[in-house]
């Protein structure tokens, strides 16, 4: 493997996903019985983001409460990258497609840990962290 081979062999297709209305204290249990840094959002069964341990931490920090605070008091915005490292965003998107080096790029320029990756047939949606595409690359 290398760094032109695409992502999507380094893709959980069987990401764990909350729902919008999913209170901090549902999302934190998610993520800890999960064994992830990060939860795929959906609402009804589009998705609407990602949330990940430290969308969590800085709720925590900033004295939420674990019942009363909703995925969509933190859900931070997704965008598909394209190129454009003007801005930063938490939450990134790519293609099952892209080469480990577009997502490695990606990651760094969007300062997040994990990608948002969809499939070939646009429905499906799983989770690439920067740890599995480092696994991808070594292979």
């Amino acid at each position: 493997m290398g760094l032109q081979d695409e992502i999507k062999d380094a893709v959980n297709w069987e990401a764990p996903a909350v729902g919008l209305q999913s209170s901090l204290r549902e999302v934190i249990q998610k993520l800890v019985s999960s064994n992830t840094s990060g939860l795929v959002v959906k609402s009804d069964d589009v998705v609407a983001g990602l949330v990940t341990e430290m969308d969590l931490i800085d709720s925590i920090s900033n004295k939420k409460d674990l019942d009363k605070t909703k995925v969509t008091d933190f859900l931070p915005p997704c965008e598909l990258i394209t190129g454009d490292r003007t801005k930063k965003s938490p939450c990134a998107q790519l293609d099952e497609s892209q080469s480990v080096e577009n997502a490695i790029k990606v990651l760094s320029a969007s300062g997040t840990h994990n990608l948002l990756v969809s499939g070939a047939n646009d429905k499906e949606v799983g989770i690439a962290s920067i740890r599995d595409l480092l696994k991808l690359l070594l292979s």
